[in-house]
């Protein structure tokens, strides 16, 4: 059985792919050496001008990518009652959403509403809130 650090990490490096894919695949190719393979490539006439070795590898950064970040999401989020994270997820999200977004790392990562959307859906696929808040007391036999 996985706690809900774990299913919640597993959801988030989900639908954090592109952007995992997407700054990994910068990151590589701002190493001069690639970018001049890559350059030395183009120029022999094997692949065309627009072919991209970030985005041929991207399939593997994908993976590494989400295999690195996974264990760091649920160190960061162990911390917590393991199972108020449900709620406090759906919180986050729904704060975010009516914020029409959010943005992180100084705006270097930005996610929109319908981003946002989709990861509520993920979140109430995978990690649905339990609707019970608590014991109710009672006033009357």
């Amino acid at each position: 059985m996985y706690s809900n650090a774990q299913i919640l990490s597993a959801v988030l490096v989900k639908w954090l792919e592109p952007a995992i894919t997407q700054l990994g695949g910068g990151k590589l190719m701002s190493i001069p050496a690639l970018a001049a393979i890559q350059n030395k490539i183009r120029s022999t006439g094997w692949v065309s001008q627009n072919w991209s070795m970030a985005q041929e590898l991207s399939p593997i950064i994908n993976k590494v990518g989400g295999r690195v970040v996974e264990p760091i999401i649920t160190n960061m989020i162990s911390n917590y009652p393991d199972a108020e994270l449900p709620r406090i997820a759906h919180d986050v999200v729904d704060a975010a959403i009516e914020n029409e977004g959010m943005n992180l790392f100084e705006g270097n990562l930005s996610f929109d509403a319908e981003d946002l959307r989709q990861l509520k859906k993920l979140l109430d696929y995978n990690l649905p809130v339990s609707e019970a808040s608590g014991y109710e007391v009672k006033t009357q036999p």
